[in-house]
């Protein structure tokens, strides 16, 4: 299903050099400052501005000269390494996860964190289909220790707030356990900020402050919008909905929680960006339509974050023109791929290709895992995990062309 990956057929931005702002994972060479200048200082989609955010690793993200994203989401891998998993490069040489990444122009992480995972009903349970776990994996505990660990590689962090105490997605966004007797929206929307500006506040005191935080996984329909039944598994299914949340029904309501999302944000560090993140690519102008929804409830965010994978949000011209209409309609925001798999060199040329720089970056989904969402890169071998040459051939060849090598 992958798109080849024909550099004679992309002719894109010259390169330009502005050494004054490089960080130092890339070299002075490697910008490509005409096409990544996210402009603005300060502010938020809300009043026009796009201010720079960084940190240590490859954080800079948006004000001035920025790198390309080719990020990943390697949530899964803290489990792995624990079972005994270990990981090779394409030339047979063992190597941190991190350093196989870097290897092929990968600069940035997404980690998922669950509010309380070890709950009932939660992700680490295993409530009704055997998925317990041998820790608290995607607490917050976990994820600063494995930020560390990224950070320490010189990546940047993208910190994936599902607001649940498991998977939060279309079909199911489940109220933590802890924040289910909240008795009105300010209640709950206080029990959101808290926890956020909790998170954020651990992991900057940690040395790991992340560069962009999600307010919410594939919140196209809410978020805090279910409980769990009897019915319920540790994945999320059976769900029942709840009479206090944050429907995309209710605006006003879903509004109030992503704004105190930011809020939490903010309260901590005032630099770091904000995405929202939706998976009704498949629509240009349900896109539209979601995020003139909050931007008229004055969410501030920085970013919208889109799903791509071909079997859920279809072929990649759904994609493209998602995000066309997205950049022509809010000059003011940026963007990025949330999630995909499948068409690697398709999703990467499409944001890149994003006007006026505002293309940030892509994260691909768990590379050493495969489902039904598509394949990973990665093929296991007893207890290691060996990296698929052709797939991180692709790879090199589009970080090449975004200016990553």
């Amino acid at each position: 299903m992958d798109v080849e990956f024909c550099s004679t057929a992309m002719n894109w931005a010259i390169k330009f050099v502005m050494c004054s702002a490089l960080p130092t994972f890339l070299a002075c060479n490697d910008y490509i400052d005409s096409h990544k200048s996210v402009g603005g200082s300060g502010g938020t989609a809300s009043n026009g501005g796009s201010g720079a955010a960084g940190g240590s690793g490859a954080g800079a993200v948006g004000g001035g000269a920025s790198p390309f994203i080719l990020g990943a989401d390697i949530s899964s891998v803290d489990e792995e390494m624990d079972s005994g998993i270990t990981y090779e490069d394409t030339d047979g040489t063992s190597k941190s996860i991190f350093d196989i990444l870097k290897n092929h122009g990968f600069n940035f992480i997404r980690l998922r964190a669950f509010v309380k995972p070890g709950a009932l009903y939660g992700y680490d349970y295993g409530t009704g289909a055997g998925c317990i776990k041998a820790a608290t994996y995607c607490d917050t505990a976990h994820t600063v220790a494995f930020a560390q660990r990224v950070k320490a590689s010189g990546m940047g962090v993208m910190l994936d707030l599902h607001y649940s105490d498991t998977w939060a997605d279309p079909g199911h966004q489940i109220i933590p356990e802890d924040w289910r007797n909240a008795r009105s929206i300010d209640e709950l929307a206080s029990d959101l900020q808290a926890y956020t500006q909790d998170v954020i506040s651990e992991m900057v005191n940690a040395g790991v402050r992340p560069d962009i935080v999600q307010i919410g996984n594939e919140i196209t329909p809410g978020v805090l919008r279910d409980i769990p039944n009897s019915m319920t598994d540790c994945w999320g299914n059976n769900v029942s909905a709840n009479a206090i949340g944050g429907s995309a029904a209710n605006w006003t309501n879903l509004g109030t929680l992503l704004k105190a999302g930011a809020a939490g944000i903010k309260a901590i560090d005032g630099s770091i960006k904000v995405m929202v993140h939706i998976e009704n690519t498949k629509s240009a102008s349900g896109v539209v339509n979601w995020v003139t929804n909050a931007l008229s409830q004055g969410v501030p965010f920085d970013i919208v974050g889109l799903s791509c994978y071909d079997v859920y949000q279809g072929p990649s011209a759904n994609w493209q023109a998602a995000f066309n209409a997205l950049a022509q309609t809010f000059p003011a925001l940026s963007f990025a791929i949330a999630e995909y798999n499948g068409q690697r060199t398709a999703a990467n040329t499409i944001i890149y290709e994003v006007p006026g720089g505002r293309g940030l970056g892509t994260f691909f989904w768990e590379p050493t895992e495969s489902g039904s969402w598509g394949q990973g890169l990665f093929t296991l071998s007893g207890s290691v995990k060996l990296a698929n040459a052709d797939a991180f051939a692709e790879f090199d060849a589009i970080a090449a062309t975004v200016g990553l090598k």
